[in-house]
């Protein structure tokens, strides 16, 4: 992204232009930041022996497709399913979240440790001790995502 500050004296106020391709989840986080606005928080529901819940994104750590269904892992570990693809989810979930495989997203605030894995995947173990590997295709946007 290139930042670019004019100066004019003729102002009596900021003024901020976004010059984009198309909104992204980053743009309207930006957006939010300047304007000191907060968008709606999204809420999921999911199902557990057969109890609806409101799940809030900052409880998610891991969310996987497994066997055509999509399981959300908590903090505390416990899993709920939903009937939400995964594609929407991560759409819906914003930055905090990224895509390590084609089944699975994590919550990056969640990951407690990385560790190599065989064949150049890495292994990656959340806070709250649910793991996954994080496939070749989606390691280098990962690796750029943490800063590693």
């Amino acid at each position: 992204m290139k930042v670019e500050i004019q100066i004019d004296g003729q102002l009596t106020a900021p003024r901020v232009v976004i010059h984009a391709p198309k909104l992204t989840t980053e743009l309207a986080t930006l957006v939010e930041q300047i304007e000191g606005t907060k968008a709606e928080t999204f809420l999921l529901s999911a199902k557990k022996d057969e109890k609806s819940y409101v799940i809030e994104p900052d409880q998610i750590e891991i969310i996987r497709t497994e066997g055509g269904i999509t399981t959300i892992y908590n903090r505390k570990g416990q899993s709920f399913s939903t009937a939400r693809p995964l594609h929407e989810l991560e759409n819906q979930l914003g930055r905090d979240f990224i895509r390590i495989s084609k089944s699975s997203i994590v919550h990056i605030r969640h990951v407690d440790h990385l560790s190599r894995y065989f064949n150049g995947t890495m292994y990656i173990v959340m806070k709250n001790g649910v793991n996954d590997t994080i496939s070749r295709s989606f390691l280098a946007s990962f690796k750029k995502r943490l800063g590693l």
